[in-house]
C-alpha cells in the first residue's frame, strides 16, 4: 500500500521538531558531535557558535526546503552543501586546535584562544569528547581589537554534575547566562585576577 502523502510529511515534521528540540537541550550523544547527520548536521549549520559566519538568509530558505523536502534533499542544496563540507574540511583542525590549546585542572578544561589568530568552523560541544572526565568548560579569547577578555562558561552536556549556576558566576562580572552556560567580558587590567576566580568557583563547587 502506498503511504498518504500527507503523513509522510507529518512524520518528517514531527522528526524535525523532535531533533531540533533534542539539539536545542543538548541531548546529544558523542556520536552526534564527531559524526552528527541529518537533521542533527543541518542544525550545526545554523549554529553561529560553529564559525560559520551569517545565517540570517540561509535560515529563511532552510525553513522553505525543510516544509516540502526530506532531510536528504535539503543536505543536497548547494548553500547547505557547502557549509557541511566547511564542516568536515576543519573539523581536524578544529579538534588539534583545541587539544593544543586546552588543559584540564580537576574538573574543568579551559581553552585559551588567545593566541589563535583563525578560528577553524567546529563544533562547540567537541570539547567534551576530548575531555569525558570534565563536567563544566572554561573558554577565554580576546574580545574586539583585543580590546578586553571574554570569557565563556559551559557545563559539559555528557557529564552533568556541575553544580555552578553559571549565569549567577557570570553575573558577578558583568555577565550573565543561565544554569548551564554563561559569558562575561574582562577589562584588559582584572582579566587575569577574574579568569583564576572563576576557575577556583568551578573547581570548588565541582
Amino acid at each position: 500500500l502506498e503511504k498518504n502523502p500527507k503523513d509522510q510529511q507529518l512524520l518528517r515534521l514531527s522528526k524535525l521538531v523532535d531533533e531540533t528540540d533534542r539539539l536545542d537541550a543538548a541531548q546529544l550523544t558523542p556520536d552526534d558531535v564527531n559524526n552528527p547527520r541529518d537533521y542533527i548536521l543541518l542544525g550545526y549549520t545554523l549554529d553561529s557558535r560553529t564559525g560559520l559566519g551569517k545565517f540570517e538568509g540561509y535560515f529563511h530558505k532552510l525553513v522553505d526546503w525543510l516544509k516540502t523536502m526530506p532531510i536528504e534533499k535539503v543536505l543536497e542544496q548547494p548553500e547547505v552543501k557547502e557549509r557541511v563540507e566547511r564542516i568536515r574540511r576543519e573539523q581536524e583542525d578544529f579538534k588539534r586546535l583545541l587539544q593544543r590549546s586546552s588543559f584540564q585542572l580537576g574538573n574543568v578544561v579551559v581553552t585559551d584562544l588567545r593566541e589563535v589568530e583563525r578560528l577553524p568552523a567546529g563544533n562547540r560541544f567537541l570539547i567534551y569528547t576530548l575531555f569525558p572526565d570534565t563536567n563544566v568548560s572554561l573558554r577565554v579569547h580576546w574580545g574586539p581589537a583585543h580590546s578586553s577578555v571574554i570569557a565563556a562558561v559551559g557545563h559539559s552536556i555528557f557529564n552533568r554534575t556541575c553544580k555552578t549556576s553559571v549565569g549567577d558566576l557570570m553575573s558577578r562580572y558583568g555577565g550573565g547566562g543561565h544554569q548551564g552556560a554563561g559569558t562575561c567580558v574582562l577589562p584588559l587590567d582584572k582579566a587575569a585576577d577574574a579568569i583564576d576566580e572563576i576557575l577556583m568557583e568551578l573547581q570548588a563547587n565541582g
